[in-house]
């Protein structure tokens, strides 16, 4: 009997941070268990809000670019500001990181 076909893709990131694909699931799944997912993590203390950049290894076939990286906001005060934000590379990702954290900076301090 045939494998199901799956609508995802799964990979693995290379010795600069560059996504490969692969086809074998338990050697993506082991790959993902052993490294670190999690490139960047600003706590902003005061308000208790976090932006994480991570590697995600999974994307659906029917998107066009994998967005591979997210960059997730949690603990803004109102819930819809608590967004995510795809990237398919990790320069994009933590490029969009920088600019986040700055406008939350910015709007907490005014400046």
């Amino acid at each position: 009997m045939a494998p199901a076909p799956t609508s995802s893709r799964f990979y693995v990131l290379d010795a600069k941070n560059r996504p490969v694909e692969v086809f074998d699931r338990s050697e993506w799944s082991r790959w993902m268990a052993e490294n670190e997912l999690i490139f960047r993590r600003t706590l902003l203390e005061e308000s208790g809000v976090t932006v994480t950049t991570r590697f995600r290894g999974v994307a659906d076939t029917r998107a066009g670019e994998p967005a591979l990286f997210v960059t997730r906001i949690a603990g803004m005060e109102v819930g819809d500001d608590n967004e995510s934000y795809g990237a398919s590379t990790l320069e994009e990702a933590l490029a969009r990181h920088e600019r986040i954290v700055r406008k939350i900076l910015k709007g907490l301090t005014g400046r």
